[in-house]
């Protein structure tokens, strides 16, 4: 503060004192000050806690009175700030010791590989199949693989269940309509492997112990590349799709294949009947708020099943079957 304006502050003080207190609008008269210097005076002593204002009124305050409680307040503000640092320091502590390792140490789990080559994508899974101690849970929506990599993948299976792990796998519906594939899976129940069974699947996926999933880069060619995800976090993305197909599919029953091997599922029928009305697959998915890879699918495993070799074919076969025009005719014409 400049000199000149202490020196006001001194003078107002001093009036003060002399006078035992004065109103605020008679202090710079009191005082021989203009307005302006008078205030800033004030403005000096109220900083210094040398002056109190009651009603309007100025009282001086002794200097030891305002001292002890300067230093009362100083050290209320430096008790104040010390127990702020000591929480600053708990809080730097703990995220600096906690926190950011255990998020470090999660995003370090997070691994993803591209696999492409045929050779090193079975021996992945052969290691996986070979590792794996609590679950496997698969999802093979799009078909079957060839006969000897099915005995194969029932032997690491057995292998699995021997070992005390519990394996899940659902499979397409439509594998019921080939006997070989029909008896694949009643093998596989007979080794204690729960099956169940869907319309249609997004895409070919393995989840090993809940903690890596395989999962095939295209849905219309589950034998070609995948990707290897370990890693908790993206990991229950895949586990959460494999849990919500193994609540919505069915329980496989043995023997099922021998009731009426050449039935239509609910969705066959209605591809079919709309397939005789001349609509094509995009108008077909459209109609039934499904995707047009669906709706081919769908048709293919039907032209498998019928052995035909073309769609015109397929409609003449299912026209001369007995059973399939019944199930179609069971399907309501508005869905």
């Amino acid at each position: 503060m400049p000199e000149d304006e202490e020196q006001h502050a001194l003078a107002v003080y001093q009036v003060l004192r002399a006078q035992g207190g004065l109103a605020r609008a008679r202090v710079a008269k009191a005082a021989g000050l203009d307005e302006a210097q008078a205030g800033r005076g004030v403005a000096r002593l109220a900083e210094l806690g040398l002056v109190k204002e009651t009603d309007g009124t100025l009282e001086p305050v002794e200097p030891d009175t305002a001292l002890v409680r300067t230093l009362d307040a100083y050290r209320l503000n430096a008790a104040e700030h010390a127990r702020a640092q000591v929480h600053m320091e708990g809080l730097t502590r703990s995220l600096v010791t906690v926190y950011r390792p255990a998020v470090a140490r999660e995003n370090s789990h997070v691994d993803i590989e591209y696999v492409t080559e045929p050779r090193r994508k079975m021996r992945v899974m052969s290691e996986l199949d070979a590792t794996v101690r609590e679950t496997s849970d698969a999802l093979h929506p799009t078909g079957m693989a060839p006969m000897e990599v099915l005995e194969e993948s029932l032997e690491r299976d057995a292998e699995m269940i021997g070992r005390g792990v519990q394996v899940r796998n659902i499979y397409d519906r439509s594998v019921l309509h080939n006997p070989r594939h029909a008896r694949y899976l009643e093998r596989l129940a007979e080794a204690g492997i729960r099956v169940r069974l869907i319309d249609h699947g997004p895409a070919d996926l393995v989840i090993y112990d809940r903690l890596v999933v395989c999962v095939t880069t295209d849905p219309d060619r589950p034998s070609g590349g995948m990707i290897v995800v370990r890693g908790s976090m993206l990991v229950k993305i895949h586990l959460a799709t494999f849990e919500d197909y193994w609540l919505r599919s069915e329980p496989y029953e043995r023997g099922l294949e021998a009731r009426g091997g050449t039935q239509l599922t609910p969705q066959e029928r209605v591809v079919v009947r709309l397939m005789a009305g001349g609509l094509s697959d995009d108008r077909i998915a459209r109609r039934m708020g499904i995707h047009r890879r669906t709706v081919q699918r769908t048709v293919a495993k039907l032209m498998e099943r019928l052995g035909a070799a073309s769609r015109f074919e397929a409609g003449l076969r299912l026209a001369q079957d007995p059973e399939f025009a019944r199930a179609v005719r069971r399907e309501p014409a508005n869905r």
